[in-house]
């Protein structure tokens, strides 16, 4: 038998480094688990290993810690040196382990005869929170050999509900904390209301306020498309010429009113200093329906004039309040509490209020302008005004101040960013109020102010006890940092992750017990933005989406010898804040501003000698219910939803963590011009750059990201302006995720090191600006960050553009992996799809081990579902648009995860949501029971060729029906499956009816008009709704053989076009589409130099470039990469059998093709599937590897049939 040192030794190294600081901390409190002695039966042959224990999962995670499950199950793989290795009996032995080493068993499962090695059930005593246990797990073969390994978990708080009194107890009186005022980065701000009040003194006609000023961008011209360098502002002022003179003579010029006149300059080629942008007389803007709400869709019209002017002779010296409601590239004018300027139009969905457009790029997915950047007064020349004041304050709820600018000074005790400028007087009212006073000037400064906040908390220890145990258990609303003692704890990114914030929270758990010393100690939090605040989605206006500030929650438990504890809870008592550090600014969307001169504070901050100097008592923190916001007219897309309306569970465990899983180094530099050099990766990324430089102190250096250059084409070679882009980065498809970093370098002798820490970009190209010594390639490096930290599915051949697709799937699979499954990783989306994420859900899964990542992803669907039933399109958040093609992802989902692992505790988990959704549906899917155009709008996105929107919607529900049928039968609810297989049959003959044409078999549209495309065969085969399986494969054969083996499918039918072909007896044509290089094709963006899978078929061509998507493309879309799953199951031949879930026992059957070799492996629950063939000198030869406990059906290709246990195997035919 193996000693239990050897194999304590085998257990820590077989796990990753994440789980080792948890193995050694729980080493030094248990003496000795291993071996089992007394425990586990054992037996002499365990000496010769002919199979082992390879590793063991708690509820699917190696040694979880901060579990929240009461009944958590037990998974282990092993490893074999003999064929055919199947189990035959297992044991399992849990054990309470308290800090100072004392064991109780707390279950036993006895020897239990039975195969299983998945998901096998604790069935013991209660679990008690915030426990260790130890598992122990034997299990023996069909000879009687047996094997043990072991593992430990520990759970979490164990607290499922999100009662107030129920969280404290669990938390012991924590509270949430938070900054005590708000940090600003007006560069970064696009969306908010600046309100002043102002007086024109009498005689004078123009004044009013400035913002939007001295936009870095438009000072360089390399940061902008336009090639503008120079000033740049927008201003709005009050105009009261028209007031001016006798009334006869104002009567003679048509009685003109006082206006509101509005200047943009430095913006776009075209701007004008000396005339205004716009001008609307001051009155009241006239709308049709005045409760109609103002941000339904951008209009053109000018506002409407009536009689009434707000400004007359008799109030023209008063002060009035002027407010301006900017949302990113509009903005909306009120004088004194009334609306004065906004746009309307006339559209096919009614007339539409919006703001006036002020960028000169739209305002739909384009960059987003103008920012709040600087902000200030003006007077006219030869006029004079006094100002009150200047604020600005957020739009979403609560709409906090986060400047106000008085003559006293600014918010927060600081200094006023006016007191002192040149131009400004500070001066009083009659009435004794302070206020600015202004002549035939412009002044303007720039109000940012704080850096993200940092927290800090000391814990000394006592003197009489020794520290045996130490645990954090934190997660906050926004992201979080957090280092003991100058050390960080972690190596995860971007803790505690995305989720439905207001449903359910992560909390992590850590064992930070080699981190806390006797005596004094700290802990230190630095929070930023994250999911949680600043830009959020591709909605402009839904900046700070969940709140207007950052904040925590934490407990920390130090236990000692003597079993008693030590509790530090998040309070405002026993917390300090500081809100001057380093990282001036960090947002997802926006980028990262950090000041390298106080990097020494961050390093230092958390160290217990760390003098405090300017750390300041935090607040408590709640969020504000905030209402739903319907961004797009009724009847296309959803509202925003209304969000904060609940507490959220906080649960600790089910998570998906993310971490550098890869990096890559500059290929080239090429200089743009002396100070701006762009870097080329070489590949695709999701990640941050980690950079060295070698600058003067104070030196700003500008870092921006782009995944494509413009290429040489006429459009770009004298682009807007006459500006040759050509070579230069292109930005425009990040829209309003301006993905910017700035750094003010501190100027070390010897050089210094810069990344990111609180954000992350998608790019594959790098521009640095503003460097005296621009870095070498080799000096510029890219961290990849993903939550898929192994990638077991592989795929290789003597196809070098096929292998080189097949790793630009998985590449896109890892930058979209980042803690939830989403779009895109670069522009203002990053969000989770459900019509993408369902499309690439059964190819992903053959990548790796993915369970809990997608199970997180139904909850949040489940968490937003409406009560009527109705799932989102896109989760968490909500809203978004695409109807029953983007909602039928949790039914897919489902079905999908359990035959990949054969959990029915997923099924039942979902199921009462699922059947709800069924029942929502039941009034939209068949004639006389509703209109299924409700459940629309969109079919087959982004492909060549155009399905009819009803045949989809239709096929869709068949599958649903027919789904939700098999997954009821599956767990029991055998009327549910009754009912559910009837209305399949009823969709399906309905279908069928409608949409085949009785003369030749063809499909046709709701209308009766042929339809005949790729998409509508592959639905017709692959969902099962077609009655005639043979005609469809025959017209899918000829459709595609008709388009020249070229792709006509968009992100519904593409997965599936080449299953549908194989499955249908055309393997052949399968592989010449597969093999295709002329567009549209899989290859085609290959041999255009792809590295990822991009989102349009024509993202890019040769013909045309970007073919006018420039802000509508991404190159970093996962969607049309699904036919690698086809790779797998038809070039390797591995495929699941849905009779035998989980892969407890599968098919090899490898189709080969126009290629000399191919070989590689997908991920099963069982452990890795290898597969390959080569021909040599007319002989096929094939190979293949079966993990112990499964067995395979082969099918080689010249008829044989053998039925093979696991190991290593190779045949020639």
């Amino acid at each position: 038998m193996i000693s239990g040192e050897s194999m304590m030794c085998f257990l820590h190294q077989s796990l990753p480094e994440k789980s080792a600081p948890f193995f050694n901390n729980y080493n030094r409190s248990i003496r000795k688990i291993f071996p089992l002695t007394g425990n586990m039966e054992t037996n002499r042959r365990d000496i010769i290993m002919s199979f082992a224990i390879k590793e063991i999962y708690v509820e699917y995670q190696k040694a979880p810690i901060g579990l929240d499950e009461k009944r958590p199950r037990f998974s282990w793989i092993f490893s074999s040196v003999e064929k055919n290795m199947r189990q035959s009996a297992c044991r399992i032995l849990v054990k309470k382990v308290t800090p100072a080493a004392q064991e109780k068993i707390v279950w036993d499962s006895g020897k239990l005869e039975t195969g299983e090695s998945r998901g096998v059930e604790y069935a013991g005593e209660e679990l008690e929170a915030c426990t260790v246990y130890s598992v122990s797990v034997q299990a023996w073969d069909a000879g009687g050999n047996s094997a043990c390994e072991d593992t430990c978990f520990e759970t979490g708080m164990l607290n499922f509900s999100a009662e107030e009194e129920d969280i404290n107890r669990a938390w012991e009186g924590a509270q949430w904390i938070a900054a005590p005022r708000f940090h600003v980065c007006a560069q970064a701000r696009g969306v908010f209301i600046l309100e002043t009040e102002l007086r024109l003194e009498p005689g004078s006609q123009r004044a009013g306020v400035v913002f939007g000023a001295n936009d870095f961008r438009l000072l360089d011209k390399n940061q902008n498309e336009y090639g503008l360098e120079g000033e740049n502002y927008i201003r709005y002022e009050i105009n009261l010429q028209a007031l001016a003179g006798k009334p006869a003579q104002r009567q003679a010029a048509g009685n003109a009113m006082p206006t509101l006149d509005i200047y943009r300059a430095g913006y776009a080629p075209g701007d004008r200093e000396d005339i205004p942008f716009a001008s609307v007389p001051l009155v009241p803007f006239e709308r049709e329906d005045s409760s109609q709400e103002s941000t339904a869709a951008q209009g053109t019209g000018e506002a409407e004039a009536c009689d009434s002017s707000l400004i007359t002779e008799e109030n023209a010296y008063d002060f009035h309040c002027l407010r301006i409601e900017v949302d990113g590239n509009n903005a909306f004018t009120y004088l004194d509490g009334v609306l004065v300027d906004a746009v309307a139009k006339q559209e096919f969905f009614g007339r539409t209020v919006k703001g006036r457009t002020l960028n000169p790029r739209g305002n739909n997915d384009v960059l987003t302008y103008p920012r709040l950047n600087e902000i200030g007064f003006f007077a006219g020349e030869g006029d004079s005004a006094c100002f009150k004041y200047l604020s600005v304050r957020n739009m979403r709820a609560p709409s906090a101040e986060f400047i106000r600018e008085t003559p006293e000074g600014g918010l927060y005790g600081r200094e006023g960013i006016f007191c002192k400028k040149e131009g400004i007087r500070l001066a009083q009212t009659e009435s004794g109020e302070s206020c600015f006073s202004l002549s035939s000037a412009q002044v303007t400064a720039d109000p940012s102010h704080s850096s993200i906040p940092m927290f800090r908390t000391l814990i000394r220890t006592r003197e009489d006890r020794k520290p045996v145990q130490a645990r954090l258990y934190i997660t906050s609303r926004g992201i979080y940092e957090c280092r003991v003692n100058g050390q960080d704890i972690t190596d995860r990114l971007l803790a505690p992750g995305n989720t439905q914030y207001d449903r359910r929270l992560n909390y992590q758990t850590y064992d930070i017990s080699d981190k806390i010393g006797e005596g004094d100690n700290c802990v230190g939090v630095t929070l930023a933005s994250g999911w949680w605040s600043d830009a959020q989605t591709f909605t402009v206006k839904n900046y700070n989406f969940w709140g207007d500030k950052e904040a925590f929650f934490a407990k920390i438990v130090i236990t000692y010898d003597d079993g008693s504890r030590h509790v530090r809870v998040s309070n405002t008592r026993d917390w300090s804040y500081y809100g001057e550090g380093p990282y001036r600014y960090s947002g997802f969307f926006l980028g990262e501003q950090t000041d390298g001169r106080r990097l020494g504070l961050y390093e230092d901050y958390s160290k217990a000698d760390f003098a405090e100097t300017g750390w300041e008592q935090p607040v408590t923190y709640e969020p504000v219910p905030i209402d739903e916001y319907r961004a797009m007219p009724p009847g296309f897309g959803r509202a925003w939803p209304g969000v904060n309306e609940t507490k959220p569970l906080l649960l600790g465990g089910y998570d998906a963590p993310v971490y550098v899983v890869d990096s890559r180094k500059a290929c080239s530099r090429t200089f743009v011009d002396a100070h701006t050099v762009i870097y080329d990766l070489g590949q695709e990324m999701a990640g941050v750059p980690r950079i060295r430089f070698q600058e003067k102190e104070g030196t700003r250096l500008v870092i921006r990201y782009g995944e494509m250059l413009y290429p040489d084409l006429p459009e770009y070679a004298a682009g807007e302006g006459g500006v040759n882009l050509v070579g230069r980065l292109m930005v425009e498809n990040y829209r309003d995720a301006t993905s910017t970093d700035v750094y003010i370098c501190a100027g070390r002798k010897g050089g210094e090191i810069w990344q990111p820490r609180f954000t992350f970009h998608g790019y594959r190209y790098i521009e640095i600006s503003g460097a005296d010594n621009p870095p070498e390639a080799e000096e510029v490096e890219s961290l990849q960050y993903s939550s898929v930290t192994d990638f077991e599915g592989s795929f290789h051949s003597s196809h070098e553009l096929l292998d080189r697709f097949a790793e630009n799937v998985k590449w896109s699979q890892r930058c979209n992996f980042i803690n939830i499954p989403t779009d895109c990783p670069q522009r203002n989306e990053r969000m989770g799809w459900a019509g993408d994420t369902h499309v690439f859900c059964h190819t992903a899964l053959h990548n790796g081990f993915l369970k809990q990542f997608y199970e997180r992803n139904l909850q949040a669907m489940a968490d937003l579902q409406e009560p009527d039933g109705q799932f989102p399109e896109i989760a968490p958040v909500g809203g978004g648009f695409g109807g029953i093609t983007y909602e039928c992802a949790s039914i897919f989902m489902t079905a999908e995860l359990y035959r990949q692992y054969g959990d029915k505790r997923t099924i039942t988990a979902f199921y009462p949501g699922l059947k709800k959704y069924m029942d929502y549906m039941k009034d939209k899917g068949l004639p006389g029971r509703g209109d299924m155009s409700v459940v629309g709008p969109l079919g087959d996105w982004l492909a060549p060729q155009e399905t009819d929107l009803q045949l989809m919607w239709n096929a869709f529900y068949y599958r649903e029906a027919a789904l939700m049928a098999e997954l009821a039968a599956i767990i029991g609810e055998t009327e549910d499956a009754a009912d559910f297989g009837k209305l399949a049959e009823e969709v399906k003959d309905y279908w069928n009816r409608t949409f085949i044409s009785p003369e030749d078999q063809r499909t046709r549209n709701m209308d009766g008009e042929l339809c005949d495309t790729q998409c509508s065969y592959v639905l017709a085969l692959e969902y099962g709704v077609a009655d005639n399986r043979e005609a469809a494969a025959f017209h899918l054969l000829r459709k595609t053989r008709e388009l020249g083996h070229k792709v006509g499918t968009g992100f519904f039918g593409t997965g599936l076009l080449n299953m549908a072909l194989s499955k249908a007896g055309y393997p052949e044509d399968a592989y010449k589409l597969m093999l295709q290089t002329a567009f549209p094709s899989w290859l085609y963006p290959v041999t255009q130099g792809a590295t990822s899978i991009w989102e349009h078929w024509d993202s890019y061509t040769v013909e045309k470039g970007f073919g006018g998507y420039n802000a509508m493309n991404s190159f970093n879309h996962y969607s049309l990469g699904s036919v690698l799953s086809w790779m797998y199951e038809w070039i390797l031949g591995i495929r699941r059998e849905e009779e035998n879930p989980g892969y407890s026992h599968f098919r090899l059957e490898p189709c080969i093709g126009d290629l000399t070799y191919a070989g590689g492996s997908v991920s099963s629950p069982y452990g890795t599937l290898r597969s390959s063939w080569e021909k040599k000198e007319g002989v096929l030869i094939y190979s293949c590897e079966i993990p112990p406990n499964t067995g395979a059906t082969l099918i080689l290709p010249d008829g044989q049939i053998k039925e093979l246990g696991s190991g290593s195997y190779c045949f020639a035919c």
